[in-house]
């Protein structure tokens, strides 16, 4: 804390408060103390450490002389802290959440091979001194060992995973709790048991003190043992309860070991199952056969209602699944990190659920998409209509669904004739994606509980071919806006979760949409593929030459999209295009008319208008005028007057016109205007010079 002082140039509370920041304590943490704590410490040795030969290390020191020790999660978030007295009392503050947390002797590392699990920290302090090498973690008591176990197999897959057990031998000849807890610590995780060898109770940081740190460390290794599994424990009658014997609970751990890493989505409490690239679904029915399977090859009778109960406590007793992180591309060999830049392993604390199936390899010396992926190129250059600014926006569409950035919260539609490259678009895309993790549905599945149960875990929606669409859009808003949508699984739990996708319609005619109010049109980014494929130059191959092509377009949109946020302004500059306006005023009538108006600095331009004012005068109402436009390209439907008015100026906003009006005694008054362009359409008819009044809007 005094170091944080000095560099900060603060107060002792401040370096603190900077300190608990550091750790993830905030003023509404479940540790609402430990902030407090951290600006009474001193770094310093522990008495405690001290009188067991332990004074190597410089720790935050209490004024009473007390160590505190700050509890974490395998995310690095501060979960709360102990204090350990210097008699040896050990205590938790208040509001720390213990199950699953530890306290790691050094900043844990980005791969371990050994990783070691003590009870408490004095005897994690004496590991440290035999194993010098290995990651050593104190788990609190044998209760957490168990937990901790599982935390660690999971973000370290292939670490050796060691319980170093407290021997809590008695007189009485009860059960041994420290073997036995670090016994089912073990067999959760496939790992090992070592248990000091003495007469009496004693932990390993007793043992050191007794033998010596030599003697120690040989009896540490010579030690090591992997307890028999469950399934091998269970025919002891004696000291274990057979398969037919067992409680749900137990049985559930057995189906638990039997998977090895699983975990289970909170909200839907649907179970999945590590596979060393990434977490696939175990559905209920599923887990029930192979439940079933067991008790069968063990000859056991079982009813429905007991495999369902030992699924259920099995999901009580299995970790909690984490979030991806939204920096990781998934391929089949591992993952690129777009924050690190680099490729690397796949690792189970990843939380993947999808990748694209693609197996990532190094760059060729002076690689780009010229040279070394001509045809896609080539459709790149035929899509756009070899426009620049087009390639690198449609570039900037194809890393959004590479890297999954649903959160920028927009979709795209790709729109125009037949055979002008739509498809190969969606193909690439889903290529990009991986085709496990691309659904296929249409719009009306977007707004059903129902029909979003097919997107749940999914990195792509396409909406191929997509019929003309019209409506208000509420399912797409709300899955593009990162809103909690409802899924109805059909045979699961009802439940409500963001849908993780990029979502991606294509179609002859654009969507109409009757949201006007910004909500559709500030995701919507449009591409219009309008030039169709020459039948001479048709490639009926085209989609395999490019998918061989995948790794060189990956690479090169990896590095010129290295800054993401330049994507993301690309897909901003289409959305605001004159190309998408142009799509808009084609598939909405408003949006037609719309283009017809021009802005004036005050105003002084034209009024509402009501149908009540007779005849009409589409010079003077803008209402009166859109109705006239409306007739003259025989549209039908028309908006009301009081959906008209509510809805033109957010589509005017979209043109970039700033909408202003101005109270007279004639009614309202805008700074909008007709321009030359609406001579084509507007009625050749006298007109009156005065406008009448009409009812304020």
């Amino acid at each position: 804390m005094d170091l944080v002082k000095n560099v900060r140039q603060c107060s002792l509370t401040e370096a603190a408060q900077l300190v608990a920041d550091i750790l993830g304590v905030s003023p509404k943490s479940k540790a609402p103390d430990l902030a407090s704590l951290m600006a009474k410490t001193t770094p310093g040795e522990s008495r405690y450490l001290i009188n067991k030969g332990l004074s190597s290390h410089k720790l935050p020191i209490l004024p009473d002389g007390s160590l505190l020790l700050i509890l974490q999660n395998m995310a690095g978030d501060c979960t709360g802290a102990q204090i350990i007295r210097p008699d040896g009392t050990k205590k938790l503050i208040a509001g720390s959440r213990k199950k699953g947390t530890f306290i790691p002797l050094k900043p844990l590392p980005e791969q371990a091979e050994t990783v070691v699990l003590a009870e408490g920290y004095a005897t994690a302090q004496s590991l440290e001194l035999l194993l010098p090498a290995a990651v050593i973690i104190a788990a609190i008591d044998a209760g957490n060992l168990l937990p901790v176990a599982q935390a660690f197999r999971i973000y370290w897959p292939a670490a050796k995973i060691i319980i170093a057990a407290d021997n809590d031998i008695n007189p009485q000849d009860t059960a041994n709790v420290g073997q036995l807890s670090a016994e089912k610590a073990a067999n959760a995780v496939n790992g090992w048991v070592t248990l000091p060898p003495t007469p009496h109770k004693a932990d390993w940081d007793d043992y050191r003190q007794q033998a010596g740190t030599g003697q120690a460390r040989n009896s540490f290794y010579h030690g090591l043992y992997q307890p028999p599994p469950v399934s091998q424990l269970a025919e002891n009658k004696g000291l274990h309860p057979t398969l037919s014997q067992m409680a749900a609970s137990q049985r559930g751990q057995l189906l638990a070991e039997h998977y090895g890493q699983i975990a289970v989505h909170a909200e839907s409490e649907t179970v999945y199952h590590y596979d060393d690239e990434r977490w696939d679904k175990l559905p209920d029915g599923v887990l029930r056969r192979e439940l079933v399977m067991i008790f069968n090859a063990n000859d056991t009778p079982y009813s429905p209602a007991g495999i369902r109960n030992a699924i259920e406590a099995m999901k009580l007793q299995i970790p909690i699944m984490g979030e991806p992180p939204r920096h990781l591309i998934g391929f089949q060999n591992g993952v690129y990190d777009l924050k690190a830049k680099q490729f690397r392993p796949h690792r189970a604390n990843d939380w993947l659920q999808h990748h694209n199936d693609i197996i990532f390899t190094e760059p060729q010396p002076d690689e780009n998409l010229a040279h070394h992926a001509p045809h896609f190129t080539k459709w790149l250059a035929h899509a756009a209509n070899d426009e620049l600014p087009k390639m690198a926006r449609i570039k900037a569409a194809l890393f959004m669904i590479l890297s999954n950035r649903f959160d920028w919260q927009l979709f795209l539609e790709v729109t125009g004739e037949g055979g002008s490259g739509k498809s190969v678009f969606t193909y690439i895309a889903t290529l990009l994606a991986g085709r496990q993790n691309t659904a296929s549905g249409n719009m009306a599945a977007l707004d059903q509980a129902r029909g979003r149960a097919q997107f749940v875990g999914k990195s792509l929606i396409t909406l191929p071919d997509q019929v003309k669409y019209v409506g208000e859009g509420a399912g797409i808003k709300a899955i593009t806006g990162g809103d909690l949508v409802e899924i109805d699984g059909k045979y699961e739990k009802q439940f409500s979760t963001l849908l993780t996708a990029v979502v991606l319609a294509t179609n002859n005619e654009p969507m109409s949409f009757t949201e006007r109010q910004g909500g559709i049109a500030r995701r919507r980014v449009i591409f219009a593929f309008n030039h169709p494929v020459k039948e001479a130059d048709k490639d009926p191959l085209i989609g395999e030459k490019i998918a061989a092509e995948l790794p060189v377009v990956i690479r090169c949109l990896l590095a010129e999209f290295a800054d993401q946020d330049k994507a993301r302004k690309l897909l901003l500059e289409q959305r605001d295009s004159r190309e998408a306006m142009g799509v808009k005023r084609d598939a909405d009538p408003l949006y037609g008319f719309c283009a017809h108006i021009v802005e004036l600095g005050e105003a002084v331009g034209m009024y509402m208008g009501t149908l009540a004012i007779s005849p009409h005068a589409p010079r003077i109402y803008l209402y009166h005028a859109y109705l006239a436009y409306m007739e003259a390209y025989g549209h039908q439907r028309s908006l009301s007057l009081t959906k008209f008015g509510k809805d033109f100026p957010k589509v005017m906003e979209e043109f970039g016109a700033e909408y202003k009006k101005a109270r007279t005694d004639k009614g309202f008054r805008y700074n909008m205007d007709l321009s030359d362009t609406a001579n084509d359409w507007l009625p050749a008819l006298a007109l009156p010079h005065h406008p009448q009044p009409e009812e304020p809007h």
